[in-house]
């Protein structure tokens, strides 16, 4: 039996054996790259903070991953078989500070003495196409398809308010929020804009509007009164483009390709960024040392999963247990010299923003922690942020919303309108005040303004002072709900300084004393579930339909409207419900 059973073990471990020899060859044959090849970077579908990698390139779905982009482009940099960069912008959706971190790769990689160029079929569709142009307006070149549209209409913001539908079907909203600019629950309370909020989305726009203008300038080399002029006669055609220095020739695809293969009369190879940056097998890069990367994206919610198909950006939650475990992660392996803790998120519970803070605390306590915050990193966001030593922003991320808010519905005109009769009986003098047939008493609206939601703020304000090495005052000044970007959160004093992923890895190194040139390992937390996982769960599924999800401007109604059913109340909301189109 014993022989049996060793038989049968040395024959599996032989096929293993030749099963990994054959994945091993074939990986090693597909990274022999020729000298003189281009590196192709194709944009379409969501741009996503991170992808999953794997030697076989399993479960790849239509989006792009930053950090796959971020990792082909720096390997390319330094490899002298790659000598250019072809882009194809399809038809991307990301966030403002997306596309910066975007232009920053292309522009780092031109900076190292090789060539790019761009092809676009069109800069939006009846629709904006501000931030695809900008990303393909970075290379040294751009074409667009000669039919394509040139839709670099500026910026839009519009706030969607519900009040008149709780009206018509009798539900009365009570909620309250600390902070002049905390408008999340304008959605339920109000039927237009108030001062206070038309003038934060007014700054809000205007400061974008100018980053984009100054960045289309800048990649063109053009004045930025000629971007405004062509942003105020937009929708262009792509001839209308060319006529305008804003592209340099008209071409499909087809032809962009030709082009490319023979790019300055020399022959070139091509190869897809995500082929380029997987790894082959047995390859593990870096150093000795790690910097942990921990990926804190979506909403934030209790508990674990980090799975949100409806509101989440590309599907993520930002889930307590799944930030705790991997910060704890980060903290017992010896070789994580210091963390990164990537945030990009509109907030969410108090609670759970409380949870995340102190993980971030306790590893902060024993390894450097900086924070870079892409598209979002505002009110749970900002929170969650709090401890880090250094908060690193893009100049379009959207930031602050220092603030909280919460409230219940009260439903009992629907129910009788519905012919549904409700009664109770009660001990304690508040025992009804989340209760979904009641408003507040006059003395539970001051319980819940002053206590609940006045005593989360002022720990708020004072998280921020502590970290900010400001005043509660100062702090209140520049807090207030109000929502700024990234390059005015910087003339508030609060971030520490603008860059991208790239500026916080190289900050973590700084503060962690390793050399500026010394090569480290990257380790990306939490860790991810596998293509069963995924399937088991429903998130491939989910992923697939990622386009599909709410509008932009109709996902904080129904972010806030789900947690106030779910939990009959919000005891407390630290969420930013901006969504400007670009």
């Amino acid at each position: 039996m014993f022989k049996r059973l060793f038989r049968w073990l040395l024959r599996t471990i032989f096929v293993l054996v030749v099963l990994f020899l054959i994945v091993a060859v074939s990986e090693y044959l597909s990274h022999r790259y020729k000298p003189g090849s281009v590196l192709v970077l194709q944009l379409d579908g969501p741009v996503v903070e991170r992808g999953a990698q794997s030697p076989l390139g399993l479960f790849g779905q239509r989006q792009t991953a930053l950090n796959l982009v971020r990792q082909a482009l720096e390997q390319a940099e330094r490899d002298n078989r790659i000598v250019g960069l072809a882009i194809k912008v399809i038809d991307p959706q990301m966030e403002l500070a997306q596309a910066q971190e975007l232009c920053a790769m292309i522009r780092e990689f031109r900076g190292h003495g090789k060539w790019t160029t761009a092809y676009m079929e069109t800069a939006g569709e009846s629709g904006f196409g501000n931030l695809p142009y900008l990303v393909a307006a970075s290379a040294d070149e751009v074409s667009m398809m000669p039919q394509g549209e040139l839709n670099i209409l500026g910026v839009g913001m519009r706030e969607v308010f519900a009040r008149g539908l709780l009206d018509w079907i009798k539900v009365k909203p009570n909620f309250a929020a600390i902070g002049k600019y905390k408008s999340a629950a304008n959605i339920f309370t109000e039927k237009d804009y108030t001062p206070a909020q038309r003038e934060e989305d007014d700054a809000l726009a205007g400061g974008m509007y100018d980053q984009i203008v100054a960045g289309m300038a800048a990649d063109r080399h053009l004045p930025p009164d000629q971007i405004r002029a062509a942003i105020d006669h937009a929708p262009l055609t792509a001839a209308d483009g060319l006529k305008a220095h804003l592209l340099d020739r008209l071409e499909y695809e087809d032809q962009f390709d030709h082009r490319v293969k023979h790019f300055r009369g020399e022959r070139h190879a091509t190869i897809d960024y995500d082929d380029y940056a997987r790894p082959a097998l047995g390859w593990f890069g870096g150093g000795r040392d790690k910097i942990a990367i921990v990926y804190g994206i979506g909403a934030i919610q209790r508990g674990q999963g980090g799975f949100d198909p409806l509101l989440g950006p590309a599907s993520d939650a930002m889930t307590s247990d799944d930030m705790i475990d991997a910060f704890k992660d980060a903290r017992d392996d010896s070789s994580v010299r210091a963390v990164v803790f990537r945030v990009d998120s509109p907030g969410g519970s108090v609670i759970a923003s409380e949870l995340i803070r102190r993980a971030v605390e306790l590893t902060a306590k024993e390894k450097p922690v900086v924070v870079s915050m892409s598209g979002y990193g505002a009110s749970g966001g900002f929170w969650v942020s709090t401890p880090a030593a250094k908060v690193i922003a893009d100049p379009g991320t959207i930031t602050g919303s220092i603030g909280v808010l919460g409230g219940k519905f009260n439903v009992a005109g629907a129910a009788d309108a519905m012919g549904i009769a409700s009664g109770a009986v009660s001990r304690g003098a508040n025992a009804t005040m989340f209760d979904s047939f009641t408003d507040f008493t006059p003395a539970q609206e001051q319980i819940f303004r002053d206590q609940i939601l006045g005593d989360t703020y002022q720990y708020f304000l004072k998280l921020v002072a502590a970290q900010r090495h400001m005043t509660v005052a100062q702090v209140d000044a520049v807090a207030q709900g109000r929502v700024w970007t990234g390059d005015q959160a910087l003339r508030a004093k609060l971030i520490d300084r603008l860059g991208t992923m790239t500026d916080a890895i190289a900050e973590a190194k700084r503060l962690a004393g390793i050399g500026a040139a010394t090569r480290v390992q990257l380790e990306e937390l939490p860790t991810q579930v596998g293509p069963l996982g995924k399937l088991l769960s429903g998130q491939i599924v989910g992923l697939a339909s990622a386009q599909e999800r709410v509008p932009a401007a109709f996902a904080p109604l129904f972010h806030l409207m789900r947690q106030a059913i779910r939990r009959r109340a919000m005891l407390g909301e630290v969420y930013c419900p901006v969504a400007p189109v670009m």
